[in-house]
Protein backbone atom coordinates (compact mmCIF):
# COMPACT_ATOMS: atom_id res chain seq x y z
CA UNK A 1 0.00 0.00 0.00
CA UNK A 2 2.82 2.40 0.86
CA UNK A 3 4.35 1.80 -2.57
CA UNK A 4 1.06 2.70 -4.28
CA UNK A 5 0.65 5.90 -2.24
CA UNK A 6 4.27 6.92 -2.86
CA UNK A 7 3.88 6.21 -6.58
CA UNK A 8 0.68 8.27 -6.73
CA UNK A 9 2.34 11.19 -4.96
CA UNK A 10 5.28 11.07 -7.35
CA UNK A 11 2.94 11.06 -10.37
CA UNK A 12 0.95 14.00 -8.95
CA UNK A 13 4.09 15.98 -8.21
CA UNK A 14 5.51 15.28 -11.67
CA UNK A 15 2.29 16.29 -13.41
CA UNK A 16 2.06 19.55 -11.47
CA UNK A 17 5.70 20.36 -12.31
CA UNK A 18 5.11 19.51 -15.97
CA UNK A 19 2.32 22.10 -16.12
CA UNK A 20 4.12 24.77 -14.10
CA UNK A 21 4.31 27.97 -16.11
CA UNK A 22 7.77 29.43 -16.47
CA UNK A 23 9.65 26.12 -16.46
CA UNK A 24 11.66 25.07 -19.48
CA UNK A 25 13.95 22.20 -20.42
CA UNK A 26 16.22 21.64 -23.36
CA UNK A 27 19.02 19.74 -25.00
CA UNK A 28 21.93 20.72 -27.23
CA UNK A 29 24.74 19.24 -29.26
CA UNK A 30 28.15 20.57 -30.28
CA UNK A 31 30.46 19.68 -33.15
CA UNK A 32 33.27 17.27 -32.47
CA UNK A 33 36.47 19.11 -31.65
CA UNK A 34 39.95 18.49 -32.94
CA UNK A 35 42.77 17.79 -30.54
CA UNK A 36 46.35 16.68 -30.38
CA UNK A 37 48.77 15.39 -27.78
CA UNK A 38 52.50 16.13 -27.63
CA UNK A 39 54.65 13.82 -25.54
CA UNK A 40 58.37 13.23 -25.15
CA UNK A 41 59.84 9.75 -24.98
CA UNK A 42 63.60 9.03 -24.97
CA UNK A 43 64.28 12.68 -25.89
CA UNK A 44 62.00 12.61 -28.95
CA UNK A 45 58.84 14.76 -28.99
CA UNK A 46 55.88 13.26 -30.83
CA UNK A 47 52.63 14.99 -31.83
CA UNK A 48 49.56 12.76 -32.20
CA UNK A 49 46.03 13.63 -33.37
CA UNK A 50 42.95 11.96 -31.98
CA UNK A 51 41.92 8.58 -33.41
CA UNK A 52 38.40 8.79 -32.01
CA UNK A 53 36.40 11.97 -31.33
CA UNK A 54 33.63 12.50 -28.79
CA UNK A 55 30.41 14.41 -29.51
CA UNK A 56 29.51 16.86 -26.70
CA UNK A 57 25.84 16.68 -25.60
CA UNK A 58 24.04 18.83 -23.04
CA UNK A 59 20.82 19.04 -21.02
CA UNK A 60 19.49 22.11 -19.24
CA UNK A 61 16.45 23.28 -17.26
CA UNK A 62 15.39 26.66 -16.03
CA UNK A 63 12.70 28.79 -14.47
CA UNK A 64 11.64 32.16 -15.90
CA UNK A 65 11.40 34.75 -13.13
CA UNK A 66 10.11 37.34 -15.64
CA UNK A 67 10.07 37.71 -19.44
CA UNK A 68 13.62 39.06 -19.20
CA UNK A 69 15.26 36.97 -16.44
CA UNK A 70 15.57 33.26 -15.68
CA UNK A 71 17.63 30.91 -13.51
CA UNK A 72 19.14 27.95 -15.35
CA UNK A 73 21.14 24.82 -14.54
CA UNK A 74 22.72 22.46 -17.02
CA UNK A 75 25.02 19.51 -17.57
CA UNK A 76 27.06 18.63 -20.61
CA UNK A 77 29.32 15.71 -21.29
CA UNK A 78 31.08 13.90 -24.09
CA UNK A 79 28.97 11.12 -25.60
CA UNK A 80 32.04 8.88 -25.34
CA UNK A 81 35.75 9.38 -24.80
CA UNK A 82 38.24 11.03 -27.16
CA UNK A 83 41.17 8.69 -27.81
CA UNK A 84 44.81 9.29 -28.77
CA UNK A 85 47.32 6.59 -29.75
CA UNK A 86 50.60 7.11 -27.88
CA UNK A 87 53.58 4.76 -28.06
CA UNK A 88 52.81 1.40 -29.68
CA UNK A 89 50.45 -0.48 -27.35
CA UNK A 90 49.34 2.59 -25.36
CA UNK A 91 46.26 4.74 -25.76
CA UNK A 92 45.06 7.84 -23.88
CA UNK A 93 41.31 8.31 -23.39
CA UNK A 94 39.87 11.62 -22.20
CA UNK A 95 36.35 12.46 -21.07
CA UNK A 96 35.14 15.96 -20.14
CA UNK A 97 31.94 17.05 -18.40
CA UNK A 98 30.65 20.37 -17.03
CA UNK A 99 27.77 21.31 -14.72
CA UNK A 100 26.65 24.92 -14.33
CA UNK A 101 24.18 27.23 -12.58
CA UNK A 102 23.54 30.63 -14.15
CA UNK A 103 21.30 33.66 -14.42
CA UNK A 104 19.92 34.14 -17.93
CA UNK A 105 18.98 37.53 -19.40
CA UNK A 106 16.92 37.79 -22.60
CA UNK A 107 16.55 40.71 -25.01
CA UNK A 108 13.67 40.35 -27.50
CA UNK A 109 14.42 41.58 -31.01
CA UNK A 110 10.99 40.64 -32.43
CA UNK A 111 8.15 38.22 -31.71
CA UNK A 112 10.29 35.30 -32.91
CA UNK A 113 13.93 36.36 -32.40
CA UNK A 114 15.78 37.12 -29.19
CA UNK A 115 19.34 37.39 -27.89
CA UNK A 116 20.39 36.00 -24.52
CA UNK A 117 23.33 35.93 -22.19
CA UNK A 118 24.10 33.75 -19.18
CA UNK A 119 26.52 34.23 -16.30
CA UNK A 120 27.15 31.93 -13.38
CA UNK A 121 29.42 29.23 -11.99
CA UNK A 122 30.51 25.96 -13.57
CA UNK A 123 32.45 22.96 -12.42
CA UNK A 124 34.38 21.12 -15.11
CA UNK A 125 35.70 17.58 -14.73
CA UNK A 126 38.29 15.82 -16.87
CA UNK A 127 39.10 12.12 -16.68
CA UNK A 128 42.31 10.75 -18.20
CA UNK A 129 42.97 7.03 -18.62
CA UNK A 130 45.98 5.38 -20.28
CA UNK A 131 45.60 1.78 -21.43
CA UNK A 132 48.50 -0.55 -22.10
CA UNK A 133 50.97 -2.81 -20.28
CA UNK A 134 51.98 -1.32 -16.90
CA UNK A 135 50.00 1.87 -17.66
CA UNK A 136 49.51 4.28 -14.76
CA UNK A 137 46.10 4.45 -13.12
CA UNK A 138 43.62 7.03 -14.40
CA UNK A 139 43.37 10.52 -12.97
CA UNK A 140 40.53 12.97 -12.62
CA UNK A 141 40.82 16.76 -12.39
CA UNK A 142 38.08 19.26 -11.65
CA UNK A 143 37.89 23.03 -11.54
CA UNK A 144 35.19 25.49 -10.51
CA UNK A 145 35.10 28.80 -12.33
CA UNK A 146 33.09 31.40 -14.19
CA UNK A 147 30.49 30.30 -16.74
CA UNK A 148 29.51 32.70 -19.55
CA UNK A 149 27.29 32.21 -22.57
CA UNK A 150 25.86 34.36 -25.36
CA UNK A 151 23.42 33.28 -28.02
CA UNK A 152 20.40 33.80 -30.22
CA UNK A 153 17.02 32.11 -30.04
CA UNK A 154 14.26 31.61 -32.63
CA UNK A 155 10.73 30.81 -31.45
CA UNK A 156 9.36 27.99 -33.65
CA UNK A 157 6.04 27.80 -31.77
CA UNK A 158 4.65 29.17 -28.51
CA UNK A 159 6.62 26.68 -26.39
CA UNK A 160 9.48 25.53 -28.66
CA UNK A 161 12.60 27.52 -29.53
CA UNK A 162 15.81 26.75 -31.41
CA UNK A 163 18.95 28.35 -30.01
CA UNK A 164 22.57 28.75 -30.98
CA UNK A 165 25.04 29.75 -28.28
CA UNK A 166 28.69 30.03 -27.38
CA UNK A 167 29.55 28.76 -23.88
CA UNK A 168 32.82 29.64 -22.14
CA UNK A 169 34.21 27.90 -19.06
CA UNK A 170 37.64 27.53 -17.45
CA UNK A 171 40.33 25.31 -19.00
CA UNK A 172 41.09 22.01 -17.29
CA UNK A 173 44.77 21.08 -16.86
CA UNK A 174 46.80 18.13 -15.60
CA UNK A 175 50.61 17.93 -15.85
CA UNK A 176 50.90 19.72 -19.19
CA UNK A 177 47.69 18.28 -20.64
CA UNK A 178 44.99 20.95 -21.15
CA UNK A 179 41.38 20.78 -22.31
CA UNK A 180 39.30 23.81 -23.26
CA UNK A 181 35.63 22.91 -22.61
CA UNK A 182 34.30 26.11 -24.25
CA UNK A 183 32.04 25.34 -27.21
CA UNK A 184 29.38 26.36 -29.71
CA UNK A 185 26.09 24.50 -29.21
CA UNK A 186 22.89 24.12 -31.24
CA UNK A 187 19.89 23.30 -29.08
CA UNK A 188 16.16 23.18 -28.64
CA UNK A 189 14.24 24.54 -25.65
CA UNK A 190 10.74 23.45 -24.57
CA UNK A 191 8.62 25.65 -22.33
CA UNK A 192 5.61 24.64 -20.23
Amino acid sequence: MKKIVCSALIVLAASSVAHAEGLYVGANISPQTNGNVKFTENGVTTDRSEVKKATPLGLFAGYELSPLWALEAGYRTDSNSTSFDLSPGYQLKTRVSTAYVAARGTWKLSEDWSLFGKAGLAQGRMKLDVSGKDAPSGVSEHKTGLYLSVGASYLVSKDVALQLEFERTAKLKHEGFAVNPSRIALGVRFGF
